[in-house]
């Protein structure tokens, strides 16, 4: 399990990098005018982890733990930037997580 963990560890630190600092420079670059794209925040962070997960199932291989950790790290953005309704994205981030790492493993079966 610890190998399980270390293999997707630069993946979820880019993952938290993005989640997290993401927001941050929105809101303390833009302040007011930032509402609009603060509502595509989600919409973003969902492109971030199939990227990472897509690149991670090319590298390694199919690993469902990675499409859970990837929601998984989502959880405390819900309560940090987005209202407790935004709990939905969770489940879609979980689902089109594992998705993209099972498209990265056929690309790494089919193109070498």
């Amino acid at each position: 399990m610890k190998e399980r963990f270390e293999r997707t560890m630069p993946y979820l630190i880019f993952i938290i990098v993005a989640y997290y600092s993401l927001p941050i420079i929105l809101v303390a670059a833009l302040r007011e005018s930032a509402a609009g794209i603060y509502q595509a925040l989600p919409a973003l962070d969902i492109c971030f982890s199939m990227g990472a997960c897509f690149f991670f199932g090319k590298r390694h291989g199919g690993d469902w733990l990675m499409a859970i950790e990837s929601s998984l790290v989502f959880l405390p953005c819900i309560y940090i930037f987005f209202n407790p309704t935004a709990w939905i994205y969770l489940p879609i981030i979980a689902l089109l997580s594992l998705l993209a790492v099972f498209i990265g493993t056929v690309f790494k079966n089919r193109f070498l």
